[in-house]
């Protein structure tokens, strides 16, 4: 398929609604595209160069009077209340909170809402590969602690260290394993760890196989033909039908992604309501790779 919009490069992105093709997921961000919207902004000036006298008196009073009112802050009666920040800018923010204190500044035990046994009863995966204890420094406060990735730092668990991690790190490492299906936001006691880890920041495993056995214009090729196929009706209530469903899941047999005998049209809808659904929801099968992947762990 050819991009549609003029720019001759392969089109990669069907437009449902225009019936055409694009080279890009978005019209504006095709080659052709750019160079009209570029020629027609060319030589143009702002609206209000070189203008005066362009607010009335009214506007121009709201204006000032809303500048003393962020300036006075708490003495406003409005602040703290919803809407009070709208459309009001960072340096006047910044400004009121001159000389505060942060609400989370010097708050570190922040992760002592759960304990151990709670976070891996809810949440398995994450308690099976990370290991964690509690500060046996602070009896009593339920600290929680974990190893550090690098194994050149004294708080790995190669050399049996331990530290307490933020909550930003205990919430992303765990959204990473839980929800994301991923290993990867570990754990780092300093920026120093971070950097000298040769896994920091790394976006796959280098000797992970790659399951993907088709490009995406294949792909799209193989969605289109099927929906013209079913006429663009939902299988499952006749509606029309923008997704299709896979019978064998693309997660665990995705040799059979582009086979138009095991997949069918279906709604937005359907696709959530019967296709993916208790076994077969996208969430349970990734944790199933997942589980398989650690089972020797």
């Amino acid at each position: 398929m050819i991009c549609e919009y003029g720019c001759n490069r392969e089109g990669i992105y069907y437009f449902k609604r225009v019936n055409k093709w694009c080279c890009s997921k978005n019209v504006s961000q095709c080659p052709y595209i750019k160079e009209i919207i570029k020629e027609k902004a060319r030589g143009r000036s702002p609206w209000n160069k070189n203008k005066k006298n362009i607010y009335s008196q009214q506007t121009l009073k709201k204006m000032r009077e809303a500048k003393i009112n962020i300036y006075n802050g708490e003495n406003n009666p409005a602040y703290g209340k919803p809407g009070y920040w709208k459309d009001k800018t960072r340096s006047y923010h910044s400004k009121i909170m001159k000389g505060k204190v942060g609400y989370w500044k010097g708050k570190k035990n922040i992760l002592k809402r759960k304990t151990i046994k709670e976070w891996i009863k809810d949440y398995p995966l994450f308690g099976k590969i990370e290991k964690m204890r509690y500060n046996p420094d602070k009896p009593g406060e339920r600290e929680i602690q974990v190893h550090c990735k690098n194994h050149n730092c004294k708080n790995s668990k190669e050399q049996d260290g331990w530290f307490t991690p933020t909550r930003t790190q205990f919430q992303e490492r765990l959204r990473n394993i839980e929800i994301s299906s991923l290993d990867n936001s570990y754990f780092y006691c300093s920026n120093k760890c971070k950097q000298e880890c040769p896994l920091y920041n790394l976006k796959s495993d280098p000797f992970k196989e790659n399951n993907i056995v088709y490009t995406n214009a294949e792909y799209s090729q193989f969605r289109e033909y099927v929906l013209e196929r079913d006429e663009f009706q939902c299988q499952y209530c006749g509606e029309e039908a923008d997704h299709v469903h896979h019978e064998r899941p693309q997660k665990i047999e995705p040799f059979f992604a582009l086979d138009p005998d095991l997949a069918w049209s279906v709604c937005k809808e359907c696709h959530y309501k019967y296709g993916h659904k208790d076994k077969c929801s996208t969430s349970n099968l990734a944790n199933l790779i997942c589980k398989e992947k650690y089972a020797t762990i």
